[in-house]
Order: structure tokens, then sequence, then C-alpha cells
């Protein structure tokens, strides 16, 4: 049996996340259990989104916590890796310098990734594989600063955007609304009529969410109710009666309030929630680079 060990670093404008897997090739479908997953919400969006830039502070921070991320995907045994940064680096005005930096501090190399390359990463962690030819899939990873959505067809990525709705960028009012007008526009055009739509969760703030569920298929009524549950409560009430630390505590109503709104732009009741993220989709990358490179 050839396994192979794998890791991805997944900066992210709420927090920074690590993933190792096994990947396996098991009966020509991909197959990954976790070994470790650690997240530590940095929050680089905080600077980025009111800023302009990363601070003195926060690059100090992300260098340190990546050569320990490092320390840890040596000492795991992992065979190869990649770190991935997204919207709050990508928006960043000194995000060159950062990333000199980071190199410079820790000897590895961070790869700011466009829009459509988090978007493949989303179509490859979000599909495993098995699918309905007359199903649109429509996978959604809401993040901090961005939602990133990907459309999937035949097991294929159609059509992809990102939106600047997020749960740290704050928008005026009229931003906001042109941002949620823009989305429901993109999403009626690129459905092209299909009735048949499953509706995917990917990222950290929808597993949370499902955290409370276990049953990786959440009701648009239950997360409506799960909704107003939480919003009648302060943030320290959430803290102790949802099982939520302080992030997630802080980031959830935001997330699941744009999920709440996508289900309604597509006349959907049912939200697929298959505990995966940005960081799965990158490892599967991996994996099919070094399967081509070895035939």
């Amino acid at each position: 049996m050839d396994v192979n060990r794998l890791g991805a670093i997944d900066i992210g404008s709420n927090a920074v996340k690590l993933l190792i897997c096994d990947v396996i090739n098991h009966k020509d479908r991909i197959v990954s259990k976790k070994v470790a997953h650690l997240r530590i919400p940095l929050q680089l969006g905080d600077d980025t989104f009111y800023l302009g830039y990363i601070s003195d502070k926060k690059k100090d921070k992300l260098a340190h916590l990546i050569y320990n991320f490092k320390s840890f995907i040596e000492i795991s045994g992992t065979e190869d890796f990649r770190i991935c940064a997204t919207s709050a680096l990508r928006e960043a005005r000194n995000r060159s310098d950062i990333i000199e930096f980071v190199s410079a501090t820790t000897g590895v190399n961070i790869e700011l990734i466009s829009t459509r390359e988090e978007a493949n990463f989303l179509f490859l962690g979000g599909m495993n594989g098995e699918y309905d030819s007359d199903t649109l899939y429509v996978i959604v990873d809401v993040g901090g600063g961005c939602t990133e959505i990907a459309l999937s067809r035949n097991n294929e990525l159609v059509y992809e955007e990102s939106f600047k709705l997020g749960t740290i960028r704050i928008l005026s009012r009229d931003e906001e609304k042109k941002e949620w007008s823009r989305l429901k526009e993109w999403l009626e055009e690129k459905r092209h009529g299909h009735r048949n739509i499953c509706l995917i969760g990917s990222g950290s703030n929808i597993n949370k969410v499902n955290s409370q569920f276990r049953r990786r298929k959440i009701k648009k009524s239950d997360l409506r109710g799960y909704y107003r549950k939480l919003h009648d409560m302060n943030l320290e009430e959430r803290i102790v009666n949802s099982n939520l630390n302080l992030n997630g505590a802080e980031m959830i109503l935001p997330a699941i309030n744009i999920y709440l709104n996508i289900m309604k732009i597509l006349k959907v009741e049912i939200l697929q929630v298959p505990v995966i993220g940005i960081a799965d989709g990158i490892i599967k990358d991996i994996y099919l680079k070094k399967q081509i490179a070895g035939k």
C-alpha cells in the first residue's frame, strides 16, 4: 500500500491552519485521513481590511507561527507540503515584504494564490469523486475576508468567483448591498436554470456550526433556529453555552448569516457539510501532481 503523508498551511484572513493527512489511492478514489490539524486565529484581516497593510506585530507572529508549523511538519514525517495565503495577504500593501520576511526567517516560501487557484482548491476539497450528472454542485467557503464560490458539474470545476463578504471584513451598507447584488446575479446567471442544486459548505466557520449538529446535512430551518438562539446570547454566553472559543463565538453569527442568504438565493433547504476546507484541497492537489509526475 502506497501512502503519502502530505501537509498544507492555509494563511487565511481569520486564522492560520496546518493540516497533515495520510493520502492513498483506493480503487481509483483518493482517500485522505487526518493526522493532525492545528488552527491559530491570527486574524491578519484585522490589519489588512482596516489599515491596508499587515503590522510589524502580526508579521512577527506570522513568522513565529510558520516556523513552529514547519517544525511540526518535519517531526511528523510529512514528505511534502505547501503554504498558501489568501485574501488578507493578497490585499495587503506590504505583501511582498511580509513574504520575504517569513522566507528569510523560516526558510520556507509562501505562495500567494489567486482567487482562481483558491476556488480550485475549494473544488478539490469539496468533491470526493462521487457525483450526480444532473446536479449542479455549489461549494461555498465563508472566510474572514471573502466568500469563495465554486460551481461543479460532472466532477469538473465550471465556474468560480470571489465576493468581498466575510466575517472580519467590514463594508459600508451600500458596499455590502452592492456585493450581495453581484453575488445573487452571478449565481442566477451561472446556474443556467438548474433545479437540482447541492450546496456544500467548506471551511472552519461552517465546520464549527456542524460540530453542534453532527449530522453532515443541516436543514435551513435548523440553521436559522441556531442563528436565532446564538443571536439572543451575549459573547460570554455563546462561549459558555455553545462550546465555542472566543474566536468562534465572534465569527459564527456573520458566517451563518452568509450561508442562510445563499440558501435563500438558491432556494435550497439542505446544506451539506463534509467538514473540509481549503487545506484539504491543497493536499489533494499535491497528491494529484505527485501521481502525474510518477507516471
